[in-house]
């Protein structure tokens, strides 16, 4: 209650599941309100969301125009824009918000990529029903009902082979089948 609310929110970041973009540049989404950004930080962004391969192959790079919403992008490179934008102002806590949920597998794998760079430094918190989103972090709640009902890393939670998590990753890597 001490803390100014403008001061709470400039220290964290959000990636929601669904990404607004504007109908502007891929450099202008990623740099929405902010004021001269510098090139080393955009560069860096790019980078580090998954971001450089797709863009490096767009005619007009960084400058390419996304369309309403995004239009012009796949689901998987929107989704890399908005984690760029979040990044590009370096939030000491970043949420993820279910951010791999409405992408293929192979885009999946570049934002868990993406993701797995960004929490190395940073706190992160990440809502995910996808387990392989969350396998790699330090600590997982499980809910159920809004209850916390399990807590610990992957392996912790898969080698209790009656935790609802272990239940639940064997459903999710096939090597459980339910009725």
């Amino acid at each position: 209650s001490d803390l100014k609310l403008k001061f709470l929110r400039s220290k964290i970041g959000i990636v929601s599941q669904e990404s607004f973009l504007f109908n502007a540049s891929i450099l202008d989404n990623i740099t929405y309100g902010i004021k001269d950004p510098r090139k080393e930080d955009i560069e860096k962004t790019i980078k580090q969301s998954q971001c450089k391969e797709f863009i490096e192959k767009l005619p007009q790079g960084v400058e390419t125009i996304v369309g309403e919403r995004g239009q012009n992008l796949s689901g998987g490179q929107r989704q890399r824009i908005s984690i760029a934008r979040t990044l590009i102002r370096n939030p000491e806590i970043i949420i993820f918000d279910e951010a791999t949920s409405s992408v293929d597998n192979k885009t999946e794998q570049l934002i868990q990529k993406a993701i797995f760079e960004i929490t190395r430094e940073k706190t992160s918190i990440i809502i995910a029903h996808r387990l392989s989103t969350i396998r790699n972090c330090d600590n997982i709640l499980v809910l159920d009902k809004g209850q916390i009902i399990e807590q610990g890393d992957h392996d912790h939670l898969t080698n209790d082979q009656n935790s609802y998590y272990s239940k639940l990753w064997k459903i999710q890597t096939g090597t459980l089948f339910t009725d």
